[in-house]
């Protein structure tokens, strides 16, 4: 334990799928569109190609543009599955008295409160993320870290943080940053 009082109840965040599908759904639509003009565009430029370099060049660049075409149709299948994949409800963060447990795509991690060195919010837009930053050279085998994350993906957590943006969860970043603040005994803040 690290000395914090032990009244504190555990802080649950959970994830806000309503507002991560409204924010998320701009971009989407764009992709969408962008997926649905590329061909378009395309076939539209190769016959023009046709008309004016010949046969060939215009199959050439019809086939360029078809090539094309099934990549932006990758990128829509990619972010729909990002999408829907954070647009289900879940527990994302959970601080008690023992550290920090967090969930992401890649898989669960919980950091005891030494292993976490401070903190920040930054804003992106009109969100604002908060980033656990992490003791240097915090390993997987470190003292009361527990993961199933990939190495690499522990050591990409190492780097940049934990983070938490506040455009995806239930929880307001003031309350999960007064709860990290009380958990810690205030060296948090």
């Amino acid at each position: 334990m690290n000395g914090a009082p032990q009244s504190f109840p555990p802080l649950v965040v959970g994830s806000d799928p309503k507002r991560t599908e409204r924010v998320t759904r701009p971009a989407f639509v764009l992709t969408l569109i962008g997926a649905a003009l590329v061909p378009v565009l395309g076939m539209l430029l190769a016959v023009l190609t046709t008309t004016t370099g010949g046969f060939a060049l215009g199959m050439l660049a019809g086939l360029s543009f078809s090539v094309i075409s099934w990549l932006m149709l990758f990128a829509v299948v990619q972010f729909a599955t990002v999408r829907g994949a954070q647009t289900v409800a879940r527990t994302v963060l959970t601080l008690d008295a023992d550290g920090l447990s967090g969930s992401i795509q890649q898989g669960e991690v919980h950091l005891p409160w030494g292993a976490i060195e401070r903190l920040s919010v930054r804003s992106r837009g009109r969100w604002r993320i908060l980033t656990f930053h992490l003791v240097p050279g915090l390993t997987t085998q470190s003292p009361g870290v527990s993961t199933t994350l990939p190495s690499r993906s522990f050591a990409a957590l190492g780097k940049l943080g934990f983070q938490v943006g506040e455009v995806a969860i239930d929880t307001p970043l003031e309350t999960v940053l007064a709860a990290a603040g009380a958990f810690t005994g205030g060296r948090l803040r």
